[in-house]
């Protein structure tokens, strides 16, 4: 459904009316970072914040330390959930911004300050004119989702219940403010971890023949597991096994009798997640038999794929165009590798996240200098009120 211009200049102007407030709080926000899991006094100030909006429905604690919000318009309709994460990174802030973190080791390098901030000043616009929404709006602030936990979690405890479809953004530095970008279909990657402990025969490193090195066996795994990609998955289905760690030995001159390697594995589809377990141990049991060692596997699964609903990112890309301008709507080439437990909520209803400009000149993620910016704060919450009103309808 198209907006009137009135309902627009309505929204329009409450935004500009509130983005400085909102603003602030992100400063906030990015003054004072906590951890995954450790959100406890960002979840009061958001708790706060939706309280002296009147929110209908209000909960804290869920999943640990997750915010539920509810705002039930003056008629009976569906409910869309909109979703911001909390939760910063164990980096040391080198930047000299006047509201640099005040917390050691621990900077927002991922944008959440920018994101629950935003999604704050959505919920206060949405407020000022909630008499005239048919249906309600979810607001879910998110703890631990650098951790890939919090998102399940926040499922569990109810965030989707009657959820009928879910948004979510996040910041990107390789878009000026002002734009955005959308992609239906795969957006971002699954994410799943891995570890092999390989038990060879220690020896002296004078006397090879006389062990069995796990350092040699586990090196030939590292190789292995590239054909995975290479060899045995279709060039057209993306599939990322790596290998981040490699532990073995004590001493210059003793073959150790074990070695550990730790890795992740990214994926775009299900199929592909599904088969990785089986492949991977395939692989790393049959090299340690042909060189007389064994292994012990471990495999776990994080978050699924993000696969953006194609009604939800066509409503997320009109609303982009009206707003911004349909030259600052790009449809992105390719999805990315990286995860992101947004994909947690699309297992309950259909939904999208998009890539929210924050500046071509901004360092990029999880770097001691990244910073989300003020400018992008009151594009996203314009997008977002825009995008609930759409998805829900006025009376």
């Amino acid at each position: 459904m198209a907006l009137s211009e009135s309902m627009q200049e309505t929204i329009r102007s409450e935004v500009a009316a509130l983005a400085p407030e909102y603003v602030e709080a992100r400063r906030h926000l990015h003054r004072n970072p906590e951890l995954s899991d450790q959100e406890v006094r960002t979840a009061e100030f958001v708790a706060d914040r939706l309280r002296a909006l009147g929110m209908d429905e209000l909960r804290t604690g869920v999943g640990g330390n997750g915010v539920l919000a509810t705002l039930r318009g003056g008629q009976a309709g569906r409910t869309i959930a909109l979703r911001a994460d909390m939760d910063a990174l164990p980096i040391q802030e080198t930047s000299d911004l006047p509201y640099r973190s005040c917390v050691p080791g621990v900077m927002h390098a991922c944008g959440h300050d920018g994101h629950t901030a935003t999604l704050l000043g959505t919920a206060a616009t949405l407020a000022r004119m909630r008499d005239r929404i048919a249906g309600s709006v979810r607001f879910i602030f998110q703890p631990a989702e650098e951790t890939v936990g919090g998102a399940a979690r926040m499922c569990s405890g109810g965030a989707m219940d009657g959820v009928d479809a879910v948004v979510a953004l996040h910041g990107w530095p390789d878009l000026a403010v002002g734009r955005i970008g959308v992609r239906p279909g795969p957006m971002m990657a699954s994410s799943d971890t891995f570890d092999i402990l390989v038990r060879g025969r220690g020896a002296h490193a004078a006397y090879p023949h006389l062990s069995v090195d796990p350092i040699l066996v586990g090196a030939q795994i590292v190789s292995a597991l590239q054909g995975v990609a290479s060899r045995e998955t279709n060039p057209t289905d993306s599939v990322v096994v790596t290998v981040a760690q490699f532990h073995a030995g004590t001493a210059y001159n003793i073959i150790p009798g074990t070695a550990e390697l730790k890795g992740t594995v990214r994926c775009l589809s299900t199929r592909t997640q599904d088969s990785m377990p089986a492949r991977i141990e395939r692989i790393a049991s049959g090299i340690c038999s042909a060189w007389g060692a064994s292994c012990r596997f471990e495999y776990r699964r994080g978050t699924p794929a993000t696969i953006n609903d194609a009604g939800i990112n066509e409503l997320v890309s009109g609303v982009g165009q009206v707003v911004l301008g349909a030259e600052n709507v790009v449809e992105l080439d390719a999805p990315s590798m990286g995860a992101e437990d947004f994909a947690m909520y699309l297992q309950h209803a259909p939904g999208a996240i998009f890539r929210l400009g924050v500046g071509t000149d901004v360092t990029p993620l999880h770097t001691p200098t990244y910073n989300f910016g003020d400018a992008p704060v009151k594009t996203g919450m314009e997008l977002m009120a825009r995008i609930a009103v759409e998805f829900l309808g006025l009376e």
